[in-house]
């Protein structure tokens, strides 16, 4: 008879598994991706080292799985506001706002999900985040121009030059030297035909909701 995992046996598997992942971005916060090694992560999470690997198979698939939690928890909200109400022009502010506050907040973070050299299957997941992170710029930005919000440009080049830029902003001189909020707003804006000083919001408040890392 085939042994069948009782329901506390499979919620303390999830329970290691969530613990594992979470000591892993933490250690990415800290430190990147490179700090994320399975030794590091047993000794944050208070495991042994193998057990790791009963979760999974390799340190690539851990960091896959981070990689994806992290950036699938970033770009939903993104793809919230871009559909929540108002005009497309203020959605378009709106997700600019959001998603360049919590960068520059958590720039180590920001670092490491768009700059830190990468290899393999997360280097891979990378470039879908950023194709994602690109439509929802070029789907704002249709609806802006089609509304009469911004001036009619080519909206897939300008999302492309946007996605760009965010990340060229945050990473270019390392974690510790990021340009202000504010700074990186206004210009996004401005590559988005919208004027930076209309309807600005204050960049002190935190325009997600979650506060974790």
């Amino acid at each position: 008879m085939a042994y069948r995992k009782t329901g506390k046996v499979v919620a303390q598997l999830e329970a290691n598994r969530a613990r594992i992942m979470d000591a892993a971005r933490e250690l990415i916060v800290e430190g990147g991706f490179a700090a994320a090694s399975v030794a590091a992560v047993a000794r944050k999470a208070g495991i042994a080292t193998g057990t790791i690997y009963r979760y999974f198979p390799s340190r690539e698939a851990l960091l896959l799985e981070v990689f994806r939690a992290v950036s699938d928890r970033e770009m939903s909200r993104l793809e919230e506001i871009a559909a929540g109400p108002g005009r497309p022009g203020e959605r378009l502010r709106k997700v600019a706002e959001a998603f360049v506050g919590r960068a520059v907040r958590s720039a180590r973070q920001a670092h490491a999900l768009l700059a830190e050299p990468l290899d393999g299957t997360v280097a891979a997941e990378r470039l879908a985040f950023r194709r994602r992170h690109a439509a929802i710029f070029e789907r704002l930005i249709r609806e802006a121009v089609a509304a009469g919000d911004i001036p009619a440009m080519n909206a897939r080049v300008t999302a492309s030059a946007i996605t760009g830029a965010i990340p060229s902003a945050l990473t270019l001189y390392g974690p510790d030297d990021v340009p202000s909020a504010d700074a990186l707003v206004d210009a996004v804006l401005r590559m988005a035909g919208l004027d930076p000083d209309a309807d600005k919001t204050p960049l002190t408040e935190d325009l997600s909701h979650d506060q974790s890392a």
